[in-house]
């Protein structure tokens, strides 16, 4: 049944805190919301059951809520394999897990768009049964019926007489360390996956849990966790991963193993080199031409590029935007290299100003951006400023000096409704985790979910092995999963095929807001 937390914000917050104190003492990494649930505040981001059958956090179960994780990354709730003890890792969903209470009415979900979203039970909640949206993302001002929380990703429904075999799955992203606020919401939107999948009867027939691991941005941690999730959770797949800094870490065992990520971010140049990395976004090379082509489209041809010297990524933009200008009608005329630490960019600014520069194409995370802006309005400097996917936080759009701030997404605009797959992700995400602000991180987890579901609709009906998953991902062509991505085309046996459109998203009044609806632009 669904839970209303009662306590008081300052409570939460100082729980929190000290709790957030003690798991870093331990070397744990955990995301926000496991730090509440560790501290027992706020809402549970998974609530499952353990093999012993008592819900998590409860006296007696299998595996107190408050215990921290491993130095696995993950955090616990829901059934454990029997051949494993609790140890702390999150199995979402599957046989055993408490059935929602779905009769109540879940809070109104605000968009970084600024739109009062609906409720469960609401119009828009029934788009998750195919049943279209009655008011959209667009609708601002339309109140839902405020009520109970909506049931908490990770309790997952056992399917309606699903006698199959379960089908577990690993879900790896970096939600610590340098970029971990960047990530926010990914773990829990994997959650969601396996509970809707769940109560729509399995993954044709199979029942799905979900375990979830935190990279904490460190490709080794990563691996460790790859080959944790596998050999001791009986994982058969990735789905959606998040491993923006760590994605390299398990390339070597994926490979050795024959094991598929199905979905993920797509950003480092492994996703369109190895046999096992299946993509559900755009990569950051279709990113930067994207971000490039819109400035010359606004008219901004005299480009200032700046790039980080952290990551992968950030060369990806460099060396992608310098190598394409010219083709595009544009002059790189002033460029730097910075970090994501640097607490002033006032010597970039002052540079870009003098060498003429009228679009800015800033290779770096969102708290860098609102930075870079800051220091150029105060030398009076306001130019047409692009980002990247990886920088859109909610918080940027809040920033005057920002307005007009424009960002290429690899998959569909987190904040569009135009299309019925775009209802249906709003519609689930307001259902099961209202509490989860959407973003790019989020829609991008999401799109790796629904690709799970396109490819797994032939499964056997006995045991399902990681090979089971090759037949239908290599029968993905120009699929677009209704539109949420461009094109996919994954080969048998060799890397995918780059993803060549991209989504535009841009900063107006303060809100995030998507100017072209769900267009794609495509190079």
């Amino acid at each position: 049944m669904a839970r209303t937390n009662r306590t008081s914000p300052a409570i939460r917050c100082i729980a929190a805190l000290a709790v957030s104190f003690l798991v870093a003492g331990c070397g744990t990494r955990l995301s926000d919301a496991r730090i509440e649930a560790a501290a027992g505040v706020g809402p549970s981001v998974a609530t499952g059951v353990t093999a012993g059958g008592v819900a998590a956090g409860s006296p007696g179960g299998g595996e107190a809520a408050a215990s921290p994780a491993p130095d696995t990354g993950t955090a616990a709730a829901g059934p454990t394999p029997s051949n494993t003890p609790a140890t702390g890792l999150t199995a979402v969903g599957g046989p055993g897990a408490a059935a929602p209470d779905a009769s109540p009415a879940a809070p109104a979900r605000v968009t970084g768009s600024g739109t009062v979203k609906g409720a469960a039970g609401s119009p828009a909640a029934s788009a998750a049964a195919g049943t279209p949206s009655a008011h959209g993302g667009d609708a601002a001002g339309a109140v839902a019926t405020p009520g109970a929380p909506a049931p908490t990703p990770g309790a997952g429904a056992t399917p309606a007489g699903a006698t199959k075999p379960p089908i577990v799955f690993g879900h790896i992203g970096d939600y610590s360390g340098l970029i971990g606020t960047l990530m926010k919401g990914g773990d829990v939107t994997a959650q969601v996956i396996a509970r809707s999948i769940n109560d729509k009867g399995g993954l044709d027939g199979h029942p799905v849990k979900m375990i979830v691991g935190d990279a904490g941005g460190d490709p080794a941690r990563a691996l460790s966790l790859a080959r944790d999730m596998v050999e001791n959770r009986g994982a058969v797949a990735f789905v959606g991963t998040l491993m923006v800094f760590s994605g390299n870490g398990p390339r070597d065992y994926l490979e050795q193993k024959k094991i598929p990520i199905i979905g993920g971010d797509g950003t480092t140049l492994v996703w369109n080199q190895s046999p096992m990395y299946f993509p559900s976004a755009a990569g950051f090379p279709s990113i930067t031409l994207g971000a490039l082509k819109g400035l010359v489209d606004l008219g901004k041809k005299k480009i200032a590029l700046f790039h980080c010297v952290e990551a992968e990524q950030c060369k990806i933009w460099h060396d992608t935007a310098v190598a394409n200008a010219e083709h595009y009608g544009a002059k790189i005329v002033y460029q730097a290299q910075v970090s994501l630490a640097q607490p002033d960019f006032t010597a970039e600014c002052i540079q870009a100003q003098r060498n003429g520069a009228d679009g800015v194409m800033t290779g770096v995370d969102g708290p860098s951006v609102t930075r870079f802006a800051r220091a150029c309005a105060q030398q009076g400097y306001r130019p047409q400023y692009m980002t990247a996917s990886l920088a859109v936080i909610d918080s940027i759009s809040k920033d005057p000096n920002l307005d007009g701030l424009m960002a290429p997404q690899g998959v569909f605009p987190y904040i569009a409704t135009d299309l019925p797959a775009e209802k249906t992700f709003e519609a689930t995400m307001t259902r099961y985790a209202p509490q989860v602000q959407l973003s790019p991180a989020v829609a991008q987890v999401w799109t790796g979910g629904v690709l799970l579901e396109e490819v797994a609709k032939k499964l056997p009906d006995g045991k399902v092995t990681s090979a089971d998953f090759f037949p239908g991902l290599y029968s993905i062509r120009d699929n677009t999963l209704g539109g949420l991505v461009g094109a996919l085309n994954f080969n048998v046996g060799k890397p995918a095929d780059e993803v060549h459109c991209v989504y535009f998203i841009k900063v107006a009044g303060g809100r995030w807001t998507a100017p072209d609806g769900s267009k794609q632009a495509c190079f």
